[in-house]
């Protein structure tokens, strides 16, 4: 009878390995490379919202996103947020977010210094969304780790609402 169970619990514990991050739940530390060849993780600002925005440099509403998020970005200096740009692609698809290609899209978009551009896994945020992944997606991790807050394409405004519920 024991060898019976043992697939099932096989197969269950597959399921679990490839579970999706809920809302409250806690999120893994994760580390990625920014365009200045330093590594960013989430341990690395305790007690701080994280912001993590997935995009690509061929995507037209992530570049709408940037146009209207980094003017907008500076009324968080100070106060204990962290954004990461994270894209999954350059310029065309697929492609490599090369060091090149980070440069670039934090100077075509005017991203301050204060924002950490990085290059992302081409699964971006799959650790937060059920297949099909659609993006740009916005995943905003509270001050304990834990998820706050995920969608796909909210805008600034919204994306901005919810940093302020966590901060304010």
């Amino acid at each position: 009878m024991k060898v019976g169970w043992l697939p099932l619990v096989a197969l269950f514990f597959s399921f679990q390995a490839f579970a999706v991050i809920e809302v409250g739940q806690p999120v893994p530390n994760q580390c990625w490379t920014t365009d200045s060849g330093s590594s960013v993780c989430l341990d690395q600002v305790p007690n701080a919202v994280h912001v993590l925005l997935f995009n690509a440099g061929w995507c037209g509403p992530c570049n709408q996103e940037f146009d209207e998020f980094s003017p907008r970005v500076g009324e968080f200096d100070g106060k204990p947020v962290v954004f990461l740009s994270l894209s999954a692609s350059g310029w065309t698809n697929p492609s490599t977010p090369d060091a090149t290609f980070l440069g670039a899209w934090r100077t075509k978009h005017h991203i301050p210094a204060s924002v950490f551009v990085s290059a992302s896994p081409k699964d971006a945020g799959k650790a937060f969304f059920t297949p099909p992944l659609y993006i740009p997606n916005v995943v905003i991790v509270d001050q304990q780790g834990n998820l706050a807050y995920k969608a796909v394409e909210p805008g600034v405004d919204e994306m901005f609402a919810q940093i302020h519920k966590l901060i304010d």
